[in-house]
């Protein structure tokens, strides 16, 4: 065998290798965001009758209708609930998209009924105990609910796989009203959910209004949860400088800050003269400094600072560099 076929071979080994490793990990991820999922349905959600956003809030909402499990259980009835939509995803998105959401849809379900009487045994000893003054407020429960559910979710998501749900309906309705985003379809089918558990639990001892907005926050935490996941909590920042002054700003911002500086062309409508526009991707606690050099050399300049949500590539990795 030749030199160049023997590193063509290892190539491919470590090729394989991180694709092997990356699988490993996305598994691990799966199994473990679905865990703390679980943990958070069964020891926070379910006891007081809050109500998740998509499908999960309306099989949250049949499974307190039904005797908690004396019909079907929770991760049984998540399954059903999501086959049409499955179908649905498959006929009209991808099939490698409904692939994920099966696998998703399945381990999530089974985390929930299989740590069921675990977590429901571990909460009555610990947590369904009367306080001093009373009983535990909802609110804390919606606290900590929210967030590890959305931790949990966040994991599942990084991994690249999906609970199927709303997002498949939210994706179909968006195909055929392209006016709004995916992201609104989800927030208004989340909201339609949580505001039918109102009506749902009305004969309930809790108020079942009460609880809905408790809901509403859990449902909030959750979606931060799932972005400082997804995203990271810190987010870069870019600028866009436009001076007469250009080339002594960009040097010195490479110079003293250590950052890239791109030149863009620009053209003032207005005026109908040509300028060159800096941008520059930077971290939060730069822009302080970015600001002083450029009042420093051009008084006049003007300068934007947007947040970026992500950066990938040279000298920016998934976690801002500070």
């Amino acid at each position: 065998m030749t030199k160049p076929e023997l590193t063509q071979n290892k190539k491919a080994d470590l090729i394989q290798r991180k694709s092997l490793i990356e699988t490993a990990r996305d598994i691990l991820y799966l199994l473990v965001g679905s865990l703390i999922s679980a943990f958070a349905v069964n020891i926070f959600y379910v006891p007081v009758r809050l109500t998740m956003g998509g499908v999960s809030g309306i099989v949250s909402i049949i499974y307190q209708l039904t005797g908690q499990g004396a019909f079907l259980s929770f991760g049984l009835l998540f399954i059903l609930l999501n086959i049409p939509l499955l179908i649905l995803g498959k006929l009209v998105i991808n099939s490698r998209f409904v692939a994920k959401s099966v696998v998703g849809t399945l381990v999530y379900s089974f985390m929930i009924d299989a740590t069921e009487k675990v977590f429901g045994d571990w909460y009555v000893q610990y947590i369904d105990k009367p306080l001093v003054n009373g009983g535990a407020d909802p609110l804390i429960y919606c606290l900590f609910g929210g967030v590890l559910y959305g931790i949990g979710l966040g994991l599942v998501f990084r991994a690249g796989y999906t609970t199927g749900g709303t997002d498949i309906l939210a994706m179909v309705i968006y195909r055929k009203f392209p006016r709004f985003s995916v992201g609104q379809f989800i927030l208004i089918l989340d909201a339609t959910i949580v505001l039918s558990s109102a009506i749902a639990y009305r004969k309930e001892e809790s108020p079942a209004i009460l609880m809905a907005m408790y809901s509403f926050i859990a449902m909030y935490l959750t979606t931060k949860a799932i972005d400082i996941l997804l995203e990271g909590f810190e987010y870069c920042r870019t600028a866009y400088i436009i001076s007469d002054r250009s080339e002594e700003i960009a040097s010195r911002i490479m110079t003293e800050l250590g950052r890239g500086v791109t030149s863009l062309q620009g053209q003032g409508m207005y005026t109908g003269m040509h300028k060159n526009v800096l941008m520059c991707v930077l971290s939060k606690k730069q822009v302080p400094t970015i600001k002083q050099i450029v009042s420093s050399i051009d008084s006049g300049a003007f300068v934007i600072v947007l947040e970026a949500r992500e950066v990938l590539g040279q000298g920016f990795s998934n976690t801002i560099e500070l």
